[in-house]
């Protein structure tokens, strides 16, 4: 099975400026230099939390590699059934420190990125092949998965075919949200596949035979950026919870009421 993983390869050292490449509702991206190894002198992408946000770090790290790991492990099986160019690999970093002290996860960067899907069930103009495409890859990993998973949250670039590389999709930041909502602060549980599966039409990139599921609903505001929401709200993700949720200023989902005994 081919290898999905786009890594820092043997460079273990990097220079990061003060430059920045974007800025999230939780995290800021810095511009960063490899040194030394297969990727010395290219150019990384080094993200750190904001300083206000960093209590949320170590949930958000301490399964980010497993998400990183899981997305890798389903765009393996789909490069190996979708369409020639539309095969997709997935950055992978690794952490590094600053001399103050401040945790950076640090990968290959990639410019000129564009959002394709949300993890609240937004998804971007569906005019756009590339878009649907992702929307696609979406709805595989909820079928490859037998209904307990989906990837979202997709962002990156289509890679047009360079000398002999291939074409291709090249992704970072992605999240999960699933059943059992194992996958930290991003992962919306069964929630958050309802609502990405009441915004996708099925199209020419999906196949008939995939499952998805029925009378599903929208839960959350439709954002195009990425939202959290605490392990401690768990209970209220679940299908059997009537709950529905605001985003405040900062992307923090919030639900809209406040008991938590509202089961169907």
């Amino acid at each position: 099975m081919p290898e999905a993983a786009r890594t820092n390869l043997t460079s273990y050292d990097v220079r990061i400026s003060n430059r920045h490449l974007g800025e999230g509702a939780f995290r800021v991206c810095l511009e960063g230099t490899y040194l030394g190894g297969n990727r010395n002198q290219q150019e990384a992408a080094c993200k750190r939390f904001k300083p206000e946000y960093r209590i949320l770090q170590d949930e958000f790290f301490a399964v980010d590699f497993e998400v990183i790991d899981k997305t890798i492990e389903f765009a393996e099986y789909w490069n190996e059934i979708c369409d020639y160019g539309k095969e997709i690999m997935v950055n992978k970093g690794s952490f590094h420190y600053s001399n103050s002290g401040i945790k950076y996860l640090v990968e290959p960067l990639i410019r000129y990125y564009t959002k394709f899907t949300s993890n609240s069930g937004w998804i971007d103009d569906t005019r756009d092949w590339q878009v649907r495409a992702m929307a696609a890859f979406s709805h595989y990993t909820y079928h490859r998965s037998s209904g307990q998973m989906i990837v979202c949250d997709l962002q990156g670039r289509h890679k047009k075919r360079n000398g002999k590389r291939l074409a291709r999709f090249e992704l970072t930041d992605p999240a999960i949200c699933s059943r059992s909502r194992r996958y930290g602060p991003t992962d919306l549980g069964e929630k958050g596949i309802d609502s990405f599966f009441y915004n996708h039409v099925c199209n020419e990139f999906c196949e008939s035979h995939w499952r998805r599921p029925i009378n599903t609903r929208q839960w959350f505001p439709l954002t195009q950026g990425t939202s959290m929401m605490s392990s401690r709200m768990s209970n209220k993700l679940r299908l059997n919870n009537r709950s529905t949720f605001r985003s405040n200023l900062h992307g923090i989902m919030e639900a809209n009421d406040d008991s938590d005994d509202d089961s169907w």
